[in-house]
């Protein structure tokens, strides 16, 4: 989920109790441009008030990926990861279009 599809889906969600929204910059090239401080902007960018981190720490020399990509097994930017209320992840993929994000977030609610 890019900037703007998470915004939309912010948009969507924002004041929803059972809704929570973070993200994490995971940096495995690009470290000159994707820094802490553009992260930042971006987040100014788009208006997403919103906890973001910057994962920029290599889980080693001989695997130059963060370690939140490790974790996650993400393959590449953007990742998305959704979690249902119970800690398990609903989807764990690259990108995800608004209008299944929404579909998708919208049925996790409705077992509440």
């Amino acid at each position: 989920m890019g900037f703007p599809t998470l915004k939309k889906v912010y948009n969507r969600f924002k004041g929803n109790e059972f809704v929570a929204f973070a993200a994490i910059q995971t940096v495995f090239e690009g470290h000159s441009v994707n820094t802490k401080d553009k992260l930042a902007k971006t987040q100014e960018k788009y208006d997403l008030p919103i906890p973001m981190g910057h994962d920029g720490l290599f889980v080693s020399t001989s695997l130059p990926i963060p370690k939140t990509m490790a974790d996650y097994r993400s393959g590449g930017t953007p990742w998305v990861v959704i979690i249902d209320k119970k800690g398990m992840v609903a989807f764990n993929d690259f990108h995800i279009q608004f209008k299944d994000a929404q579909k998708l977030i919208q049925n996790l609610i409705s077992k509440e």
